[in-house]
């Protein structure tokens, strides 16, 4: 997943005690209690354009993503469906200056600049800029965020504009939204994933809370959106669920609550984690597994291996009953 492309600012937002709220992309006046809890935060549901959003919404600076998204900071990861579903859509441009917005550690310019396109890049993380300059030789990766790369390079125009796994991240999406159009030619490209909301789940996604996701996204939701900020859809594709994902759900449906006696104390998920101050955070990620930890941890592995059979022959009816996988791609095209 890409880093997010977060910016060292916090958003003011209606306090919780209030009953009106504004939905954060189409404005509408949201008159409803919250769907879900979690910590301080609240989640609302907007009738006007079905987005799901929590409040407030208070964006971490990017030492917090380069402490929770660190690990990946010297590998090139596999690229993601929304990747594959971009460079193999028939109606995408095939050539051009492309910017990636939240690039990560650059598994996406590299194959997008293979493709045939002039790749550049923002992203936050400094370590991550740093394995992309030096392993894969693309050097215009700015750290800068997409509102901050348009405000200083205001006469600089690309063809495509991509944004993976960063739009539900955003606690102001019409400003990223904004910024991304200022950066395009007229009629250029945006291309985009995000967590689709209706994709099968077992238990909740530990990743899919504040402060890391603020925004939870249907394909209605994605259209109206787009539609309403100068976006016409050209290919909209929710990911079906495949053998990985059903295992993962198996996985998650199964659980024994056998973690703690045999671990003892085990790790809290990334989302109790996420909560923390920087130095509870460090202080854990820092600390070295137990001997009962590491027999919990490959006990867990086996269990997720044994899910994987179970899922080869769930498949055929996970597939009859059309349940959707994580992603959403979408590729959209300006207006003007």
């Amino acid at each position: 997943m890409a880093a997010p492309d977060a910016a060292p600012q916090r958003k003011s937002a209606l306090p919780q005690s209030t009953s009106v709220l504004v939905c954060p992309a189409c404005g509408a006046a949201v008159q409803a209690s919250s769907i879900e809890t979690f910590g301080r935060f609240s989640l609302f549901a907007c009738a006007q354009c079905d987005l799901h959003f929590w409040n407030p919404r208070e964006m971490p600076d990017g030492s917090w993503y380069e402490q929770m998204y660190g690990s990946r900071d010297a590998h090139i990861l596999p690229l993601e469906p929304g990747h594959k579903y971009f460079l193999a859509d028939p109606r995408a441009p095939k050539s051009g200056d492309l910017l990636d917005v939240g690039c990560g550690t650059g598994n996406f310019l590299l194959a997008a600049r293979g493709a045939g396109f002039q790749v550049s890049g923002t992203e936050l993380d400094p370590a991550a800029i740093r394995f992309i300059q030096a392993a894969l030789g693309i050097e215009n990766v700015f750290p800068l965020t997409i509102t901050g790369f348009a405000a200083a390079n205001p006469a600089r125009k690309f063809a495509v504009v991509t944004a993976w796994e960063v739009l539900e991240h955003q606690a102001d999406p019409v400003a990223f939204l904004r910024a991304i159009k200022s950066c395009l030619n007229p009629r250029g490209f945006l291309a985009l994933s995000v967590p689709n909301r209706n994709r099968w789940l077992t238990g909740p996604d530990v990743l899919d809370y504040p402060p890391n996701h603020f925004l939870r996204w249907s394909a209605a939701a994605l259209k109206n959106f787009l539609a309403a900020h100068g976006f016409e859809i050209v290919s909209l594709r929710e990911q079906p669920a495949g053998i990985s994902h059903t295992a993962q759900m198996i996985n998650i449906a199964l659980r024994s609550g056998l973690a703690r006696p045999i671990a003892g104390t085990v790790q809290p998920a990334f989302r109790e984690m996420m909560q923390m101050s920087p130095e509870q955070a460090a202080s854990l990620l820092a600390a070295r597994p137990t001997l009962r930890q590491r027999l919990f941890s490959a006990l867990s592995k086996v269990k997720l291996a044994v899910c994987y059979f179970l899922a080869i022959g769930a498949w055929p009816v996970v597939r009859l009953q059309q349940r959707k996988g994580t992603y959403l791609y979408c590729l959209a095209r300006s207006r003007d």
